[in-house]
């Protein structure tokens, strides 16, 4: 049986130990604080480091991963055994990062299979946790996409910005 990873960016915010325990590869987006560049995360682009530059009056703005560091992702992950990746992004509409896993997919020999969730932040989560619950129950590749495709479909996000 294939052994099927799946990747997904650090907006999907699954908190680092349930990504571990379902063996979901999380990339991480770029945030740009001033001149220096981090990646999102707990040992990066923390929102205490985000709101505190903010208030500082401190260029914040983001940028996605480039394809090359998404291929690099692939081939260690074909390195280490897997067999397909599915690869499921923010949506397309909002960020380059689709597009970058799109590209990145041409470039490795493992067969990457691209989903734009079409959503921002959990509701990309709960699609990758989807895609993973059926990959768990012996499903495909595709099912998995399908079982993504629609968890974001069914989902609304809303966002408040304080003034």
């Amino acid at each position: 049986m294939p052994r099927t990873v799946i990747v997904t960016d650090s907006t999907a915010s699954i908190p680092p130990e349930q990504a571990e325990k379902r063996g979901i590869v999380v990339v991480p987006l770029q945030v740009v604080i001033g001149a220096q560049v981090y990646d999102e995360g707990r040992d990066g682009a923390t929102p205490e480091l985000v709101a505190k530059a903010l208030a500082d009056f401190v260029p914040v703005s983001t940028s996605r991963p480039n394809p090359a560091a998404m291929a690099e992702v692939y081939e260690r992950l074909a390195a280490d055994g897997a067999d397909e990746i599915l690869s499921i992004h923010l949506s397309g509409e909002m960020s380059g990062t689709f597009e970058s896993a799109q590209l990145a997919a041409g470039q490795v020999d493992v067969p990457v299979t691209c989903v734009d969730s079409r959503q921002v932040g959990a509701a990309t989560g709960y699609a990758a946790l989807s895609a993973a619950d059926v990959l768990e129950a012996g499903g495909t590749v595709s099912e998995a996409a399908q079982a993504a495709r629609e968890r974001a479909a069914a989902a609304t996000s809303l966002f408040y910005v304080d003034t």
